[in-house]
């Protein structure tokens, strides 16, 4: 850390304007400033955030520029970097550069310099093989960056940076940033399976961008498995030179990405297996990166023969899982700051317990609030996520009435169903018995007898003298009339 006493130097030396640069940057003072930058990095990182400063921060290409009152100016290689730091790193960095400099940062500015955007676009041209996507104009704002690109493949991929990074996740991240970081990693292939909608798709897709970015003069090539399929069985339609076209692309990308491989399930396809098979050794062989995503693990794909399971099994082979509570509150506020909303800690908190599965329903589950909220002018409050996602909340399909009340209701008093029906009539099982009771009644015709024969209880009377209590309750208690309302809501669509 810089004392006091060179902070002040360092500060001094940095009044100097640099009439190289626009507006009123300041000229590095290279050894000075260097030292500080070291500093702020060490600050920076942290077990959360290790592999971020390593990947955007601490890059030989990102460097400190000059000081400029409160305003601390950075120099990025290319956009990606530019909107990564300001986006990401900003605020952190403003906290930290005050402390190691002894002097207030109020603001970061993260620019690409003009001879950096030339030699950029110089590579890209120089390196862009028809594997590739066209570059993107530098101006493009971050959520654009990439609509516009002409390739096969680009045109609304999700962004690296975009992906939401969690307990359940972080592996497979990780294992993704590593390749970018490192592509002579000897780990090969990269197998990332996993159900529907938790992310496989965004990290394939993001790293694709990525990559390409940060190595301009590679090949990269991102296709499905059943466009893989489609492509072949074209190739060999049209002859030896349909195919030795075919091995071409597919053969020779220094990063190659497959996304869906169960596909391979669907029937036998000896042919396109055979030449999936040679792909992956060729590219094995040649040191180049292969990132294969799935529903299932490689042994729980019908029809795939052993070679294949050994083959996965014998480079990474990790498990998306379903997100936990903390990475969907992350997820719900990400997507709301996208769309330029804050949404209240209860709406928040509804989403995070109701749409549970996978992120590509709480996402969705956020643009459905939005939408809701601007067609009929009203406030995102708990009525309104209530009505608008209605619709998405699970049903419990197949599962009997009673038992789904039950069990919701064990839930919400931290109890097991056993509680409610068991002997025991103390406390607060007395009192989930008779919410329980009470909506049974609100949500069926049953008679009060019936209800009572459910939960062990021979009175009809004291079934009623429940929902009364209940009524009561809901009066006292808004938590719990809450619940109530919200379990009746996904009772009645059962």
């Amino acid at each position: 850390m810089l004392g006091k006493e060179s902070a002040s130097v360092l500060l001094a030396r940095n009044r100097m304007p640099d009439r190289s640069s626009e507006g009123h940057d300041v000229a590095r003072s290279a050894p000075s400033l260097e030292q500080a930058w070291q500093a702020m990095l060490e600050r920076m990182r942290s077990p959360e955030n290790e592999q971020g400063v390593r990947l955007w921060l601490a890059s030989p290409k990102v460097r400190p520029v000059g000081i400029d009152g409160t305003s601390f100016t950075i120099e990025c290689p290319t956009a990606l970097f530019q909107h990564t730091i300001r986006d990401r790193y900003a605020d952190q960095l403003a906290v930290v550069a005050s402390e190691v400099l002894g002097h207030p940062v109020t603001e970061v500015r993260c620019r690409v310099s003009g001879a950096a955007l030339r030699e950029h676009e110089a590579r890209v041209q120089g390196g862009r093989g028809t594997a590739e996507p066209e570059a993107a104009p530098t101006s493009e704002k971050p959520g654009e960056r990439h609509a516009h690109r002409g390739g096969r493949w680009g045109h609304g991929f999700k962004q690296l940076t975009d992906f939401v990074v969690g307990h359940t996740n972080r592996l497979a991240y990780d294992a993704i940033t590593r390749i970018l970081e490192d592509p002579a990693n000897p780990v090969n292939p990269l197998f990332i399976h996993g159900a529907s909608g938790l992310g496989k798709t965004h990290l394939e897709q993001g790293l694709a961008l990525a990559f390409h970015e940060r190595y301009p003069k590679s090949k990269v090539q991102y296709i499905r498995c059943e466009q893989f399929t489609n492509d072949y069985i074209a190739a060999c339609e049209q002859g030896s030179a349909g195919i030795q076209a075919f091995r071409v692309k597919m053969r020779h990308p220094d990063l190659l990405l497959i996304d869906d491989i169960h596909f391979l399930s669907r029937g036998q396809m000896i042919k396109t297996k055979e030449e999936l098979f040679s792909t992956f050794n060729q590219l094995n062989e040649q040191g180049k990166k292969v990132v294969i995503t799935s529903d299932a693990p490689p042994a729980d794909i019908k029809y795939l023969e052993e070679r294949f399971i050994q083959r996965f099994s014998g480079g990474l082979v990790i498990a998306l899982e379903k997100p936990d509570p903390k990475l969907r509150r992350e997820v719900v506020a990400a997507k709301a700051k996208a769309q330029g909303i804050a949404l209240a800690d209860e709406v928040m908190g509804y989403v995070v317990d109701h749409i549970t599965d996978n992120i590509r329903e709480i996402e969705g589950a956020v643009n459905k609030l939005v939408a809701y909220s601007q067609s009929f002018q009203r406030r995102i409050d708990l009525t309104l996520a209530r009505q608008a996602l209605g619709d998405l909340i699970d049903r419990s399909s197949g599962e009997p009435r009673a038992k789904m009340i039950m069990r919701e209701v064990a839930d919400y008093f931290e109890l097991t169903v056993d509680d409610l029906v068991g002997r025991n009539r103390s406390g607060a099982r007395a009192t989930a018995r008779h919410v329980a009771m009470y909506v049974l009644k609100s949500a069926s015709a049953d008679t009060y007898s019936a209800i009572g024969q459910a939960f062990g209880v021979k009175s009809h009377s004291s079934v009623a003298y429940a929902c009364e209590q209940v009524a009561k309750y809901r009066a006292q208690d808004s938590a719990l009339d809450g619940f109530i309302i919200d379990l009746l809501m996904r009772v009645k669509r059962v």
